[in-house]
């Protein structure tokens, strides 16, 4: 009984640690500049209300016209309503600003989304460069 009960708390741990470290991991912002912010202007291309975190697909075009387009991570839906977001807050086609942190590949960290008027669609996030 006294194996069978160590056998147990081994594996219980062994699994814990497993994923308490792909949980962190799935959690970084290692990928991202933390210490730089941009801004990029552009046009919403998609909006993806889902768990585990919200993500926004827009085109920006540079100078000579040349498109990139990015795709921004953002916290879960949830949190983001708390932050002013909804499911309707961005469509297709509608020109925005984005402040991110920029990563690898047009991939980046929103941090703040206005729409081509200026008005506050997702409101300036401070603390996502510390998780």
């Amino acid at each position: 009984m006294r194996v069978q009960r160590m056998v147990a708390v081994a594996v219980f741990a062994g699994v814990f640690t497993v994923l308490g470290g792909l949980v962190s991991a799935h959690h970084s912002t290692a990928g991202y500049d933390n210490k730089t912010t941009t801004a990029l202007k552009g046009t919403v291309v998609e909006f993806r209300w889902k768990n585990p975190h919200v993500t926004l697909i827009w085109d920006v075009k540079d100078e000579s016209g040349k498109v990139t387009r990015w795709t921004g991570e953002m916290l879960s839906p949830i949190s983001e309503t708390g932050n002013g977001l909804t499911r309707d807050s961005l469509k297709a086609g509608q020109e925005i600003a984005v402040t991110v942190h920029p990563g690898p590949n047009a991939q980046a960290l929103v941090l703040a989304i206005n729409d081509a008027q200026g008005k506050v669609v997702l409101k300036p996030q401070t603390n996502l460069g510390a998780q």
